[in-house]
C-alpha cells in the first residue's frame, strides 16, 4: 500500500474514533442540575446525595440547586430548563394533570426513578400535652405552604384521619418547611408538619426544652387513600427520627426524581441506569434513601408517566412489566 493509502487509512481510523468519542459523549448529559427544596430539607439532602453519585459515576458536573419549594421548579422541568427535580408523587400528579395549584397542565413532566418513601406528619413540643392529631382541634397550626402547594392537601388529609377539617383548627400559612419549623420554635403555632428526620427538625428538637413529639394519626387512615403516593406505617423510637417517643402511626409518601420530556432519551436512559446501578452506594451516603430497595425504583403505583429513556432501561433490567406499560399508556392518553 502506498504512503497515500496508509495516510488515508489512518485518517479514516482517526475520524472513526473521533466520531465514536463524540457519539459516546452525546449519549450522556454534559452536566446535571437537580432542583430541590431549600438547604436542610429532605429534598435537598436527597438531591445532594444523588448528584454526588452521578458526578462520581459519569465524571460530569452535577449539583443540587435549592429553591424555595417544589412549585417553583416543576414549571422549569416542564420547559426543560433544569435536568432533574425531586417531587412527591402528589405534586408530580397535580402538576402533570393541571390540578391543585397548577392552573395549566405541566404535561412535559416525566418520572425518572422513585428515590424515597418519606415519613411526613405533624409535630408539637413534647411538653404541650398533645399526643394525637385529634388534639389539634381549635389549635393554631400550620396548614398551608405557599411554595409547596400540594402539601396543603396532605395536611388536610392528615387532619381528616381524626375527623377534622382545616376549619376545625386555626390555620396559618407560611412560605415553606423552614418557616413552619421556626413558627413552632418561636411559639407562634402549636403544631407544624414536615418530612421527619431532616436537620431542621433535629435543630428544633435540640433547641426546645423537652424536645419534639410527632403526633399519632387518627383512626380513619383511609382518609389518606385519595392522596397520590401516600401510605401509612408504624415508626418505632430510634436515633434516626426525633419526636418518635412511642410506636407511632405516620404517613409516608413516594418521592420521585423527575425530568422533562425534552431530555434526550439516551440521557434519561444513562441517568436511570446510573442511579439504579449506584443505588447501594447512594443509600450508604444517605440513610433517607434506604426505604426504597434497588429493584423498587420503578414502582407500579405511579401517577405521572415515565420518560421513554427510563422505560427503555427498566425494560432491559426486567423491572418494567405489562402492568407498568398499561398504566403508562393510560396516563399518556389522558
Amino acid at each position: 500500500m502506498t504512503n497515500k493509502g496508509n495516510l488515508a487509512v489512518r485518517l479514516a481510523i482517526t475520524a472513526g474514533l473521533a466520531m465514536a468519542v463524540l457519539q459516546s459523549a452525546s449519549a450522556q448529559p454534559s452536566r446535571v442540575t437537580v432542583g430541590t427544596g431549600p438547604a436542610g430539607t429532605a429534598y435537598n439532602q436527597i438531591g445532594t446525595a444523588i448528584s454526588a453519585g452521578i458526578q462520581d459515576a459519569l465524571g460530569i458536573p452535577a449539583t443540587a440547586r435549592p429553591f424555595g419549594g417544589t412549585s417553583q421548579y416543576l414549571p422549569m422541568l416542564h420547559r426543560g430548563e433544569i435536568t432533574m427535580g425531586i417531587n412527591s408523587a402528589l405534586d408530580s400528579q397535580e402538576a402533570y394533570s393541571g390540578q391543585g395549584a397548577y392552573t395549566q397542565p405541566l404535561g412535559e413532566v416525566r418520572a425518572l426513578t422513585l428515590v424515597s418513601r418519606s415519613p411526613y406528619s405533624f409535630y408539637v413540643r413534647a411538653d404541650s400535652g398533645l399526643t394525637s392529631i385529634a388534639d389539634l382541634a381549635g389549635q393554631p397550626i400550620i396548614t398551608e405552604y405557599r411554595a409547596i402547594a400540594s402539601f396543603n392537601q396532605v395536611n388536610a388529609a392528615i387532619l381528616a384521619t381524626a375527623g377534622l377539617t382545616p376549619d376545625d383548627v386555626r390555620g396559618e400559612t407560611v412560605a415553606g418547611i423552614p418557616d413552619a419549623t421556626r413558627a413552632l420554635v418561636e411559639g407562634r403555632v402549636v403544631a407544624s408538619a414536615s418530612v421527619l428526620g431532616i436537620p431542621a427538625l433535629r435543630e428544633a428538637d435540640a433547641s426546645i426544652s423537652g424536645g419534639l413529639r410527632v403526633l399519632q394519626l387518627g383512626d380513619d387512615e383511609g382518609a389518606l387513600d385519595a392522596v397520590a403516593g401516600f401510605s401509612t406505617a408504624t415508626m418505632e423510637p430510634g436515633q434516626a427520627f426525633v419526636g418518635i417517643v412511642e410506636p407511632t402511626r405516620v404517613p409516608h409518601f413516594d418521592v420521585f426524581m423527575n425530568v422533562g420530556a425534552s431530555l434526550p432519551e439516551d440521557h434519561a436512559y444513562v441517568l436511570a441506569k446510573t442511579i439504579h446501578e449506584n443505588w447501594p452506594a447512594m443509600q450508604e451516603s444517605m440513610p433517607m434513601l434506604r426505604a426504597v430497595g434497588q429493584d423498587d425504583l420503578a414502582p407500579l403505583n405511579f401517577h405521572h408517566p415515565y420518560h421513554d429513556g427510563a422505560v427503555r432501561y427498566f425494560k432491559e433490567t426486567g423491572l418494567w412489566t405489562g402492568e407498568h406499560q398499561a398504566r403508562q399508556d393510560k396516563l399518556l392518553a389522558n
